[in-house]
């Protein structure tokens, strides 16, 4: 159990003393300490006890494990930086060696960190699907720089669109995206977990974030192996997820988003709050509510939430 985390030894060790045996030491230096007792101090599960002679006691099990989980999470967090950096220092390496006849050859990787700049990857990769566009969303991103929100392709879809969800979209204030989608063409199924977000282009293009969220920033692949690779786990992960219903029609032709607001207005949002909440401009909140109230044929708020409610629409 303890294998992980100490040696046999040291594990056996830390049972005895549990079991209440008693440990005499030379003394209470740590460099006198057998080698046992070292790794067991060190890795926080004992510490010595001045006396005469300094005893070896047992750390407590709860403490141990708030001891072990905060190296862990120092050194996944150094790992994780000392990656990011690795990475970027080889991507800096093969932009200078990758050339042909002394002209540049666009790199299999690209790492982009400026928040910004990801938003536009995410939307230029999609947009630059062709024929195909596998994608693993969910809603761990959120605070980041990667809202969830509706593809930009849903204006002009690839041939094959196939999207995985996590099932925190199959809610009031998510659903619309899935309704959106489907409505676009593309075809959806929903997973409880994903290990990822992912975005794959024609099968030639890959972009998977640093971190769980995407905060961090983004790596794009454009190497065969990698991106085939990733297709295959696209193709587990679809295959398990399942499928979900299309969304009734039923709201006299509005679309699944301007479905969504048309409930923020009947719950008298105003348009900043529904941007925040639907993580779009204001432009296009105003955009869509003008719609409503068009289709709707009135001119003010409440009476679009009236008429939606006569209608059945609500």
């Amino acid at each position: 159990m303890l294998d992980s985390v100490l040696s046999r030894q040291a594990g056996d060790l830390y049972q005895r003393l549990l079991a209440g045996e008693y440990h005499s030491l030379a003394s209470d230096a740590i460099d006198s300490l057998d080698h046992d007792a070292l790794e067991l101090v060190r890795a926080g599960f004992a510490r010595v006890q001045d006396g005469d002679p300094p005893l070896l006691r047992p750390v407590a099990p709860a403490a141990a494990v708030q001891e072990v989980l905060g190296k862990l999470a120092t050194r996944i967090s150094s790992w994780q930086e000392h990656t990011a950096h690795t990475v970027h220092d080889l991507i800096t390496l093969q932009r200078s060696a990758l050339s042909i006849d002394g002209h540049a050859v666009r790199p299999q990787v690209e790492v982009v960190t400026n928040a910004a700049a990801v938003i536009d990857l995410v939307d230029s990769v999609q947009r630059g699907a062709r024929h195909e566009l596998l994608s693993l969303d969910s809603t761990a991103a959120a605070g980041s720089s990667c809202q969830p929100r509706l593809s930009p392709v849903v204006a002009s879809p690839p041939a094959v669109w196939k999207t995985v969800f996590t099932a925190d979209f199959d809610t009031p204030e998510l659903s619309w995206i899935l309704d959106g989608t489907r409505q676009a063409g593309g075809e959806v199924r929903l997973a409880a977990t994903l290990p990822m977000k992912l975005l794959i282009a024609d099968r030639s293009t890959a972009l998977v974030p640093l971190d769980e969220s995407g905060s961090a920033g983004v790596v794009l692949f454009r190497s065969s192996t990698v991106v085939g690779a990733l297709v295959e786990l696209f193709g587990n992960l679809w295959d398990r997820a399942t499928s979900r219903p299309g969304a009734p029609s039923h709201a006299g032709g509005l679309t699944p988003y301007q479905r969504h607001v048309l409930t923020l207005l009947a719950a008298s949002l105003k348009d900043e709050e529904i941007a925040a909440r639907t993580h779009v401009s204001i432009r296009t909140v105003r955009r869509n509510v003008a719609a409503i109230l068009d289709r709707l044929g009135v001119t003010t708020r409440f009476a679009a939430g009236v008429q939606a409610a006569k209608r059945g629409w609500l």
